[in-house]
């Protein structure tokens, strides 16, 4: 078999995989889905929008609808002019026979005002310095740390919480951002060297810089830190498998705390790193690479490994967090979270399919109190933030960040979401900015 039959076979392969996660299950056959729209006294509402995936209608007289679909999960959108939009994700039934049943429950709007005026009122620019250009910043206590350039100096800016500034240190050049490591300790990162950072009163203090493979091969595992454990991250093949292990502060001793993987996906690039010569390690130990094919195309294959590095290669996205003093783990993979003690032990599990929702970004976010978790998505260079119970995985309230499209590095403290923007006058600044959100 040429090169380039066995490529195509390999692409057709993984083509059929992503089309499996993206589109979900399909049946043959319609699934019948019937419903009632309720308000919050368990009045049914006439006249509610229902879109489900492709399909559209409208409640009757009863408040009642019925529609078929066939391709699973389905995004449910309930709209009404005199309630709140819904939103949530429909599950394939059991059996392909089953009817679904759906009770929706629409609350009522307060007030068009408030709709009305994001833009106005809800949107603070945070460090309103139009000449000075923000590279990154961080939530830092109840400040704001900013890395900044103006004209053709750069500093470490400390900010209070209205964005007045404390102090400033400067730094040499070329800085790129800020790490954060599983302590809460704050890192200076250049593209060759990384130096934590220290806060003492008024001031800023740097430590003595370490290489920034080094550091990062220590510091980037840890991805939790506890008074009696750290909970520690490692990605197996084609970043394909995820796994977390628990470590004992005191026995110094490993213990597997959660793994996932999606087995078909690594062996569907095991074929594919053998067949265009990617030094990779393989899921599979035994598969030997085939003969030097003589009608290979360097070409080719050169165009294949940077596909390979820059999206085949993108990490299983099951994210760890600590909320409200427990752990979770959400695998998108699996369409499951799970719950554990800040010790380690397992509580329980629960089914999730917010991340079914359209455009999202494979991206979850937390705010700095860890009390609260957001889920991201984008429509035409707008993030949407929708946030979710992290107890349930169901969606509890919606924000669109309006005002500014395409938002860098957005982090939440209390009721607000910061984010940088790029000033379309000038590329080369960047300002922050904050929004709030709805408690």
């Amino acid at each position: 078999m040429s090169y380039l039959c066995k490529s195509n076979r390999v692409w057709k392969s993984i083509l059929l995989v992503s089309l499996h996660l993206f589109c979900g299950a399909a049946f043959s056959q319609d699934v019948v889905v019937m419903g009632t729209v309720l308000n919050e006294q368990n009045q049914r509402i006439v006249g509610a929008e229902i879109k489900l995936g492709p399909m559209n209608i409208k409640s009757n007289s009863k408040g009642n609808f019925v529609l078929k679909i066939n391709a699973f999960p389905a995004q449910l959108n309930v709209k009404h002019p005199l309630y709140k939009n819904y939103f949530e994700v429909v599950r394939a039934p059991i059996n392909k026979n089953d009817t679904i049943f759906l009770e929706i429950f629409l609350e009522g709007k307060e007030t068009e005002l408030e709709e009305v005026t994001i833009n106005s009122s809800r949107v603070i620019w945070v460090y309103d310095k139009k000449n000075t250009h923000i590279i990154d910043f961080a939530l830092y206590e109840n400040e704001i740390l900013l890395v900044c350039r103006e004209n053709h100096n750069y500093f470490l800016r400390r900010l209070d919480s209205i964005g007045k500034k404390i102090v400033d240190v400067q730094i040499k050049k070329n800085p790129v951002g800020l790490f954060g490591d599983c302590t809460g300790g704050t890192h200076l990162v250049y593209s060759d060297s990384i130096f934590e950072l220290k806060f003492i009163r008024n001031s800023i203090g740097m430590l003595s810089g370490n290489t920034y493979e080094e550091t990062m091969q220590l510091l980037a595992p840890c991805v939790i830190c506890s008074n009696e454990n750290i909970i520690l991250k490692r990605l197996g093949p084609h970043n394909k498998l995820v796994e977390y292990v628990k470590v004992d502060w005191n026995t110094k001793k490993p213990n597997l705390l959660y793994i996932t993987n999606d087995q078909a996906a690594m062996r569907d690039l095991d074929e594919f790193a053998m067949a265009n010569d990617i030094a990779v390690p393989l899921s599979n130990p035994n598969y030997r690479q085939p003969p030097q094919m003589t009608t290979s195309s360097d070409r080719q294959k050169w165009d294949n490994q940077q596909f390979y590095n820059q999206i085949l290669k993108k990490p299983l996205y099951a994210p760890i967090f600590e909320i409200n003093d427990s752990i979770f783990i959400f695998d998108h993979f699996k369409d499951s979270a799970l719950v554990y003690s800040i010790s380690g032990k397992y509580i329980r599990s629960f089914q999730i399919s917010y991340h079914y929702f359209e455009n999202w970004k494979s991206e979850l976010l937390i705010n700095e109190e860890k009390t609260k978790l957001y889920a991201k998505y984008e429509i035409d260079g707008l993030i949407t933030l929708r946030q979710i119970n992290p107890s349930t995985g169901k969606v509890v309230n919606l924000d669109v960040l309006e005002k500014h499209i395409h938002p860098i590095n957005i982090q939440i403290r209390g009721n607000y979401a910061y984010y940088l923007y790029k000033n379309y006058l000038d590329n080369s600044i960047h300002h922050l900015y904050k929004q709030a959100l709805k408690d």
